[in-house]
């Protein structure tokens, strides 16, 4: 489905209309101007905080229960960055609960006041669900990539996505409870899972690119032994966020140990991927 455009930034899925027109035949327009608000509150959140550590957006999206700020700069930013980000949608949920207390103090309780509370705490609760590209399954991806490593975490995040997604979706069928949003919404966060596993690749390649470029001096160093016929792309897949190999090849004479941005310059600069360690040794000699 082709997304609207209504400003530079801001994108609405055509799913979403299809909710409104729901809410529109249903009587419960109020009830989705009160969902739709908290919505864009929520992602006000990630847009705001990405702006404040500069990061390129490309786009605010909207949903049909949420919505997700597009940027390259995701997987390429230091981990306290990423988890800010991430972490600023959900927290808009916690002053909106504050907000409505107060209202409901002053005025009463009321069927709209009601009706915020509920969507507020539904669309935090979702969006903490370990599903990608839910804010929980970022969160989850960002928490793998500090202990193994970077094609590893993305594999384990997309394989948990789908698995909790088909046991959500069992659960809903055998309780009875699919409906019309839950059917269209299980379609689309299946559909974006199926693609991010199809651009897992694409994904790994342009991390191993950001890394041949980025300061990884500062990284706790962890010295590896590997055979001197290991190919450079075969190293570069343990490559992690959190740490820089040096790969220590104990059969060459001299003794050498082959430094990861070595292997990275040698498969994007020299565009030799099918490289043996050994020869970036006899290079560098």
């Amino acid at each position: 489905m082709k997304v609207l455009k209504f400003h530079d930034y801001i994108h609405i899925h055509p799913l979403f209309f299809l909710l409104a027109l729901s809410a529109l035949l249903t009587g419960a327009i109020y009830e989705f101007v009160v969902l739709f608000s908290i919505v864009i509150v929520h992602e006000l959140g990630h847009f705001l905080m990405a702006k404040r550590f500069d990061w390129r957006v490309e786009k605010m999206e909207i949903w049909l229960f949420g919505g997700a700020v597009v940027s390259e700069e995701h997987n390429t930013r230091p981990f306290r960055e990423q988890v800010l980000v991430v972490l600023a949608g959900p927290f808009q949920h916690l002053w909106i609960f504050v907000l409505l207390l107060t209202i409901q103090f002053i005025i009463g309780v009321h069927p709209l006041l009601d009706a915020a509370f509920f969507y507020n705490g539904v669309i935090f609760l979702f969006n903490m669900l370990p599903v990608w590209p839910l804010d929980g399954g970022k969160l989850l991806f960002y928490l793998l990539n500090r202990l193994f490593a970077f094609r590893v975490s993305l594999v384990v995040t997309l394989s948990l996505s789908l698995f909790f997604m088909v046991s959500a979706g069992f659960w809903m069928f055998t309780e009875g409870r699919w409906t019309l949003a839950a059917i269209l919404l299980t379609a689309f966060l299946f559909i974006e899972n199926v693609l991010e596993w199809k651009r897992k690749s694409y994904t790994m390649m342009r991390y191993l690119l950001y890394c041949t470029y980025q300061d990884r001096e500062r990284l706790k160093a962890k010295y590896v032994n590997v055979h001197e016929e290991t190919l450079v792309r075969d190293v570069l897949k343990n490559i992690h966020s959190n740490r820089r190999h040096k790969y220590v090849l104990k059969h060459t004479n001299p003794f050498y140990i082959v430094d990861e941005q070595e292997c990275l310059r040698a498969f994007f600069e020299q565009k030799k991927p099918h490289l043996k360690v050994r020869d970036i040794a006899e290079i560098a000699i």
